[in-house]
């Protein structure tokens, strides 16, 4: 396992109520090439990954990456005409390989594609999966609908499809880091979720992502804590987090609990690919932060921050600090 004892030494210090982060997450990535080993490197694109996520749906919620167009002709490309085809040629790189992806499961064609830097195979499975035809048989009235029918107006469906890909495939990592982050992040999405749907009356099934044990206690319990308590420790704070019903109070209050916990992750793994795994996100946080009006419960937000991280975070910088020359 890599050690970065130079790069984490050098890093500034981050906190969480800094009022801007000391650099953006673009320059710390830059400053990575060619000290990550390619294995580690791998681990930080796959956090980057989320972040595409936006452009992503874009391209199926605007048109851009559409419901293929069948010819009788063998030859054709997504349904287009001859200038169409060419048109496509000044189209980015990405959407392209999908337009094809997609246009390969209409017509029936199993996904060959293994996953790239391009493309991480998580995004070509969703998109496959989302045009892919279900078989007509002569029962059938009429040809059955692709789930890009019925999702690709619904972006808030569309979101919740990509993001259980995307859990499923940082919770099968290497790295027990990106796989814990991942369950984390994907237990307190589904919690909180619940907690917003009992509230209206909903039931909150058809709204949770993921389909383990965790997952099924949330579908079925009636109990406050799911019956969860014993199996996820951080339980009673995402709870207390739930009650919160400002929105921007509640954010706040869900990026301290991340932040607390990358904080006890990395504690022991100083100088781990985990501890500038976490450096990135914690950037994350911080340049989310510093583009809201800063008038925004900037006083609240530290007075909570003041409230809860207590000693953790100078022993932390002692810790670096004995072992810094190492």
């Amino acid at each position: 396992m890599a050690k970065y004892y130079a790069l984490i030494a050098g890093l500034p210090q981050l906190t969480a109520d800094s009022p801007r982060p000391p650099l953006s997450t673009e320059e710390f990535v830059h400053e990575l090439d060619g000290i990550l080993t390619r294995h580690d490197r791998s681990l930080l694109r796959l956090l980057q990954r989320e972040a595409e996520h936006k452009e992503f749906l874009g391209w199926i919620s605007s048109g851009e990456l559409p419901l293929p167009v069948l010819s009788d002709e063998v030859d054709y490309s997504y349904g287009a005409s001859k200038e169409e085809t060419e048109g496509q040629e000044s189209l980015a790189p990405k959407l392209r390989l999908l337009r094809q992806i997609a246009e390969d499961a209409y017509r029936g064609k199993r996904l060959h594609h293994r996953g790239s830097d391009l493309l991480p195979l998580y995004q070509a499975r969703f998109v496959h999966d989302l045009f892919a035809r279900p078989e007509h048989t002569e029962l059938d009235q009429e040809a059955p609908k692709v789930r890009y029918d019925e999702l690709s107006q619904d972006r808030l469906a569309l979101e919740d499809l990509l993001v259980a890909y995307y859990y499923d495939e940082a919770t099968q990592s290497s790295s027990p880091f990106i796989r814990e982050w991942a369950q984390l992040n994907k237990n307190l999405r589904n919690i909180l979720v619940v907690f917003t749907c009992r509230r209206l009356g909903w039931d909150p099934s058809s709204f949770i992502v993921g389909t383990g044990s965790v997952e099924e206690k949330l579908r079925t319990s009636k109990a406050k804590d799911f019956d969860l308590s014993e199996e996820l420790p951080y339980l009673p704070e995402i709870l207390r987090i739930a009650e919160e019903r400002d929105i921007a109070g509640r954010e706040r209050l869900i990026d301290l609990m991340k932040w607390r916990w990358m904080d006890e992750w990395t504690f022991m793994r100083v100088f781990e690919i985990d501890s500038v795994l976490c450096y990135y996100l914690r950037l994350t946080i911080l340049e989310r932060w510093s583009k809201l009006d800063a008038a925004q419960g900037e006083a609240t937000f530290r007075g909570i921050v003041h409230a809860l991280k207590g000693e953790s975070a100078q022993v932390l910088q002692e810790f670096k600090r004995n072992h810094r020359h190492r």
